[in-house]
């Protein structure tokens, strides 16, 4: 690659790699099974289809201005939270929730986080000039979060730290931290004027009331992300959203683009949060895959700390030298390497569980790997 001598870009472009698996092209194999993307193999709620029936095209021509979403939501969450429009702010996906609220600190502030964690929004702090350090998941306790270790961090470094970056359920492990030990973590973080950013992206894939967002009212420093993609099933749309305080949401705004998400979205959007019943019958297709799987392994494989009604895991294999990628693959089924994440390397995979009907596949992969030789 042609370096930049000349042009005044920041020295983080012109040097730091990013680490993502996020593509504009996947390469499934011929007749495979897609275990890759972290969207809803289901899909979306059948009830959608009406609505973009209804849709009226001629409203396509204006500037986006739809405010069903922000009624969608404040539906969706009235049991936990009483949500006002000044409480939210609505992007194209998750990710651009999170590269918004980057912005928020300065070139240098010091963030902490777990890891493995979305690699993306690693990278992205590290490409705006702040230091990124994490809490590791270990393989002794079969990589389940130290949130010991993160109050631990607090209480040492807690002058110095602008942000805490936890998702919630974890990606790639799927596993869950309990709403109460989040509350630790943000109640400790506050005196010092520490952002806690939740990424709650797979949120709806663990109990409603395991959200954090029953303590938006309580904590100014609590900030949430959620999205569209997962749970719902409408990952090609692009729709996240940024919870927070109003002051906090009322800085964030100065930052974004204020037509972000167009209107056929936010519409549709609006009509899929009526209908979150879809995602608990996902639920129990997720739980009994998982629990298939963990039968079955147990020589050469192991599933990471996990919380059974998220669609993600991670395998592992004994041997730390294998491309488990590629061993899955050439089986076929197309999946996310550990080299994606820091802390991990080519002998774990990240697994998004397919569709029930397609796991047959997957199964029969996971017991072939997993047979002595």
């Amino acid at each position: 690659m042609k370096k930049l001598n000349k042009l005044k870009v920041r020295e983080e472009l012109k040097t730091l790699d990013k680490v993502s698996y996020a593509s504009e092209h996947i390469d499934l194999p011929e007749g495979g099974v897609d275990c890759y993307e972290g969207c809803n193999p289901y899909g979306f709620p059948p009830e959608l289809v009406e609505a973009v029936r209804e849709f009226d095209l001629n409203r396509l021509g204006p500037y986006p201005h739809s405010t069903a979403i922000f009624d969608g939501l404040k539906e969706y969450f009235k049991g936990q939270v009483f949500l006002e429009p000044e409480n939210l702010m609505i992007t194209d996906g998750s990710i651009s929730a999170l590269y918004t609220i980057n912005n928020l600190f300065d070139k240098g502030a010091r963030v902490l986080g777990i890891m493995p964690q979305f690699s993306d929004q690693e990278a992205n702090l590290k490409l705006n000039g702040m230091i990124y350090e994490a809490v590791p998941m270990k393989r002794e306790d079969n990589y389940k979060i130290n949130t010991q270790e993160i109050l631990n961090r607090i209480d040492t470094d807690g002058d110095e730290l602008s942000m805490i970056y936890i998702d919630n359920p974890n990606n790639p492990t799927g596993q869950v931290i309990n709403c109460d030990v989040i509350e630790q973590i943000i109640k400790k973080a506050e005196p010092f004027g520490i952002a806690v950013v939740l990424d709650e992206a797979y949120g709806d894939l663990m109990a409603n009331e395991n959200s954090a967002i029953k303590y938006l009212e309580k904590y100014e420093n609590l900030i949430m992300v959620r999205t569209m993609s997962k749970g719902f099933g409408l990952a090609g749309l692009r729709i996240g959203y940024i919870i927070a305080a109003k002051p906090v949401i009322a800085c964030l705004r100065k930052l974004r683009n204020p037509y972000m998400v167009n209107e056929f979205a936010r519409e549709l959007a609006g009509a899929a949060l009526l209908h979150s019943h879809h995602i608990w019958s996902n639920i129990a297709d997720f739980a009994i895959q998982k629990r298939e799987i963990r039968s079955v392994i147990g020589h050469n494989l192991k599933m990471a700390e996990t919380c059974d009604t998220v669609s993600l895991c991670v395998l592992y294999h004994k041997d730390r030298s294998v491309d488990l990628k590629q061993m899955f693959y050439d089986r076929g089924v197309l999946c996310v390497s550990g080299e994606d994440f820091n802390g991990l390397d080519s002998s774990f995979v990240r697994i998004r569980l397919p569709k029930i009907d397609e796991f047959p596949k997957l199964f029969e992969a996971v017991k072939d790997i997993d047979r002595p030789e």
